[in-house]
Order: C-alpha cells, then structure tokens, then sequence
C-alpha cells in the first residue's frame, strides 16, 4: 500500500521552490500566484513579461494603495508608459477637492480599445475611496525613422460613462505631409457593471 501511494506523489511535479518568485515561477502556475498575491487587475491576454511584472508589483502596489505612488506602479506594471497625476490641490482651478485627472502619455505601448478600460480598473483599484477621478487624457506619440510622410488610421469604439473625448489631433513637427484617417464611436451613459 504504501509503494502504491510513493509511486503517485512522485508523479507529481513539485516546482514549490520557484512558485513565489514571478520570474521564475512556471507560466501555467502565474495565475495561481497572481490570485494568491490579490492581484486586482488581471487579464488572460497579455503577454508573458506583463504578467509577470504585473504580479511582481502586486505587494508594492498593496503596500502603498491610496497614494499616488501606487497609481503610477499599477499603471507602469501593465503599460510601459509615463504617466502624470493631477491631484485637486496641484490644480485648484479645474479641479474640486477630493477630484483628480491622469494624463498618460504613450510612447511605448499601443493605444487601443482595451487601454481605457485596463487603465480605468488599475486606477480604481489602486486609489483611495475618497478621490474621485474626473478626466484620463491618453497623449500617443508616435516616432517613426521616416520622417517625409506619417500615414495614420484609427478606429476606436469606446463605451463612455461620464468620459468625454475633447480632440483627437495628428501633429507632424517637420516640414512634411501627415495623412490621418479617423473613426471614433462614443457611446455616452452610465458604465456596465
């Protein structure tokens, strides 16, 4: 009985020793050790290096949550970007007490249809209940070596809640020609939940 029951844990894969570390824990265990940390944003899409960084700055971001140092980690942790928080007292003209915007700009990663929502649920669960955000302004810069014609198309569909698109702007610093194809579609009301 008892060679019975070796022969069966043997059988099983023991990689505990590497389970704790997200750089060395195996891929198919990453969502177990993401659940494990409370990681609060998690999407099954992303890439291998994006989920690994995201469940590495799981504690930090848990250690600092309601600060603006946690907003900016939770952010950087899915999107290779900079990113700037406008707190109501840094800007007492267009924002209220307790209100804050975030302006994001994108050097590094695309900005798609799946980018508002992601950075919308990184910020909300990583500020404090207090704040209230009030604006995400998404800046894209795009560097191509090329520099005697930019051909641009967008499409973007957003759901948008209290969110409002001001402009969207295609801008060549050269003397060149900039072609710029564009269709957006808001939806306007209150979010799904």
């Amino acid at each position: 009985m008892e060679q019975v029951f070796w022969e069966e844990i043997q059988l099983i894969e023991r990689d505990i020793q590497n389970f704790l570390d997200p750089w060395k824990c195996r891929l198919d265990l990453l969502p177990y050790l993401a659940w494990e940390l409370s990681v609060d944003d998690w999407n099954e899409t992303w890439d291998e290096q994006t989920k690994r960084k995201v469940v590495s700055s799981s504690l930090e971001i848990h250690t600092y949550k309601g600060t603006r140092y946690a907003i900016d980690k939770s952010i950087e942790a899915i999107r290779a970007d900079s990113l700037n928080v406008i707190e109501w007292f840094d800007d007492p003209a267009t924002l209220a007490p307790a209100e804050f915007r975030v302006e994001l700009v994108s050097k590094q990663s695309p900005v798609d249809a799946a980018t508002i929502p992601q950075i919308s649920s990184a910020i909300r669960n990583a500020k404090n209940t207090r704040s209230h955000l009030t604006k995400i302004r998404i800046t894209s810069h795009i560097n191509t070596p090329e520099k005697l014609a930019t051909v641009s198309r967008q499409g973007i569909r957003v759901g948008s809640g209290p969110w409002a698109i001001r402009s969207v702007a295609s801008v060549v610093n050269r003397s060149a020609c900039c072609f710029s194809r564009l269709g957006v579609v808001v939806r306007s009301g209150p979010l799904p939940r």
